[in-house]
């Protein structure tokens, strides 16, 4: 159609009307020459004006093109404007992606990617014709997925009913926050690449959030596979990638997650529950294996380790986040402070290293404020564990503790070593106290093994016991000791027994024979002070208690004293605090019968011998034969002791020297005496 004078053409002051129509059955177009033609058109085209549109449908490579719209308003400006859907295959858009331009920027991305599924894809162009057309060109697009597979055969990943939005334009694409399913669990993913990248030094990130199990990520991480009997679970992890720009700079991965649902099983501090929160990352060069692999679990442990063909080396550093030293050829090496470090569990690890199930021990370096070993705390101690021949040389220094072990590869030889010290201190003292509950200390003394220990100065608590021989044994559910033996200038005592049991099933039995030369001393040490002022003797204690030797109480003990003293003296005490076996507090005995023996032993009683023995038994002492002779008198105890509710039913007989006879029979029932 034209109307209107021609010289007027193209009718661009609406002085005339040029209108032009067709329709194009089966056309091919080619919009760009980096992009493939559009085949199969079924199009309607009009020329009106100094202009022209198109609309129709086609097929763009592989893509069906459910509909597009192409124009050109005015041909003197020459700017060509596209929009087109597509209701496809995620694979036929793959493939028109692969032969686009951006092919060539993305290659590698594009050439191990695989998609299928439902897809709908949206695309526009802003095409300016002209000389500067370069400069003005503007292409942008979306892919909607709807439950699309998709994989990626350099990563070996794979992804289930994907649904989200990616966008697209000339400098790149990014999908932020698809929703996928990896391995049978709902995760999130985002790929960015180009334009669409966060940080410009990058030409590709993807970021996958999903919960994973411990053993699939060691499984891609060479250097790390001899964690895989230590940590067990799954977590919510984060796993980002990224690709630099300069291609002569290596990807990286990086993984951060809380660790909740995951245990590690390794000695203290390191051991870990699965419901504790501790925050982990873990980075490392791309592709997998071929540089360094760092680890943080919080500030708790560093790890860096490097693969180095068949064989991993690995540096830990504890109490750190970050390993600044390059790691070994092959083998473990542990250095750095760690608040609490419980010394068998790791010469156990190292022992497993030493045998070829783990990692090759190379060297343990650590310092600790507290090292557990033997059920107590060790102050401020530095470890050191090496191989050495058939076994493991294991040093110690520290205030309380030093010395050096020698830890044989076979579990039925024994530990041998020489400690210069070893000042043992338990948690909690042999007095008397309420709370009869066992022990709760999970300490398995079926783990220790045979021991050959000479000590040059052992303490226990406050009590100093000189030096000792130690030989003790595993047995069925704990271990025996089948030799102790202190020698000091004042004491000598020998004990033997075993502990059995662990937590609330934990036993005690031991029987100790000691001769002393300063019985008060001793009572002093081991927790039982102001009782008892010098004195020399034999003592044959046999006692048996739930719990580990640290849970020892007389409100719980089960057994026998023997005493043979002399010449010493029994101290005052204060009032309701007479404990000694329940038959030391006589000094409080007057004021609690109302009777007048200060001149006596009000401020203590001397004494020449003290022989007789106690029975001890549900929460009871019982004595039918205690003397205790001194210059002023005899007394003769005869009753039994609450040794919980700290009750007295006893028949205490007072003979003065002067040759008066007098007899105190005394039901004790309203309390502690001296209350």
């Amino acid at each position: 159609v034209v109307s209107g004078d021609l010289d007027d053409w193209p009718f661009v002051h609406n002085d005339g009307r040029f209108e032009a129509v067709a329709k194009i059955d089966n056309g091919q177009f080619k919009f760009q020459p980096d992009w493939p033609a559009m085949d199969q058109v079924d199009a309607d085209i009009a020329f009106i004006g100094n202009g022209f549109s198109i609309a129709g449908k086609g097929r763009l490579a592989e893509a069906r093109v459910e509909g597009f719209n192409a124009s050109i308003a005015d041909f003197s400006k020459a700017e060509l404007h596209i929009d087109a859907h597509s209701d496809a295959d995620a694979t036929q858009l793959l493939q028109l992606l692969r032969k686009s331009p951006l092919q060539q920027k993305y290659a590698d991305t594009l050439d191990n990617l695989s998609a299928s599924g439902p897809a709908r894809a949206t695309y526009r162009l802003f095409l300016p014709m002209h000389a500067q057309a370069g400069k003005g060109r503007q292409m942008s697009g979306s892919v909607e997925l709807a439950g699309v597979k998709l994989a990626d055969k350099r990563w070996d990943l794979a992804f289930d009913r994907v649904t989200g939005k990616a966008d697209f334009n000339e400098a790149g694409f990014k999908a932020e926050k698809l929703a996928v399913v990896h391995r049978g669990q709902s995760a999130s993913l985002s790929l960015r690449a180009g334009g669409g990248v966060m940080e410009k030094s990058q030409a590709f990130e993807g970021e996958l959030t999903a919960s994973l199990h411990a053993s699939e990520l060691l499984e891609r991480a060479p250097e790390m596979a001899w964690l895989k009997s230590y940590v067990q679970g799954r977590s919510s992890w984060t796993v980002g990638v990224a690709l630099p720009v300069d291609s002569k700079v290596p990807g990286r991965l990086k993984l951060r997650s809380d660790l909740v649902g995951t245990t590690l099983k390794l000695p203290a501090p390191l051991d870990k529950p699965a419901f504790v929160a501790l925050p982990t990352t873990v980075q490392t060069a791309m592709p997998m294996g071929s540089g360094q692999i760092d680890v943080a679990f919080g500030k708790l442990l560093a790890l860096r380790a490097r693969a180095n063909g068949q064989q991993t080396g690995v540096h830990v550093v504890l109490g750190s986040d970050v390993v600044n030293a390059v790691p070994p050829a092959s083998g473990l090496v542990v250095g750095g402070h760690t608040t609490s470090l419980d010394a068998l569990e790791w010469i156990a690890l190292a022992k497993g290293g030493s045998s070829g199930d783990g990692m090759p021990l190379r060297h343990i370096d650590v310092t600790t404020d507290r090292l557990l070993l033997l059920g107590s705390n060790f102050p401020d101690t530095r470890l050191q564990i090496a191989p050495a021949g058939n076994g493991l040389a294991v040093s110690m220094e520290g205030p309380a503790l030093s010395g050096s072990l020698m830890v044989p590869q076979a579990n039925k030889e024994p530990i041998a070593g020489k400690l210069a010290r070893l000042h043992w201190r338990a948690a909690r003292t042999g007095a008397v106290v309420d709370d009869t509950a066992a022990d709760a200390d999970p300490f398995n003394p079926a783990a220790v093994p045979p021991l050959m220990l000479d000590i040059a100065d052992l303490r226990f608590g406050d009590a100093a016991l000189g030096s000792a021989q130690l030989r003790t044994q595993p047995v069925h559910n704990g271990m025996q000791v089948q030799q102790l033996s202190l020698r000091s200038p004042q004491q000598k005592i020998d004990i033997q027994g075993d502990w059995t049991g662990q937590g609330t099933a934990a036993n005690t039995h031991f029987t100790a024979n000691i001769d002393s030369q300063d019985l008060g001393g001793l009572m002093e040490g081991l927790g039982f002070p102001g009782r008892v002022q010098g004195g020399k003797g034999k003592v044959k204690f046999e006692a048996a208690w739930p719990g580990s030797p640290a849970a020892f109480s007389l409100a719980t003990v089960e057994g026998s004293l023997r005493v043979d003293a002399r010449d010493g003296q029994l101290l005052e005490v204060e009032p309701g605090a007479g404990r000694v076996l329940g038959l030391l507090s006589v000094a409080q005995l007057p004021r609690r019968m109302m009777l007048d023996f200060r001149d006596f032993f009000s401020k203590g009683f001397a004494f020449n011998r003290i022989e007789g023995s106690v029975q001890f038994g549900t929460g009871t002492a019982r004595s039918d034969d205690l003397v205790i002779d001194g210059p002023a008198a005899q007394i003769n105890i005869r009753g039994n002791t609450d040794l919980r509710a700290q009750r007295f039913d006893q028949t205490i007989e007072v003979l003065p020297k002067s040759g008066n006879l007098l007899t105190v029979v005394g039901a004790v029932a309203g309390g502690p005496v001296g209350a």
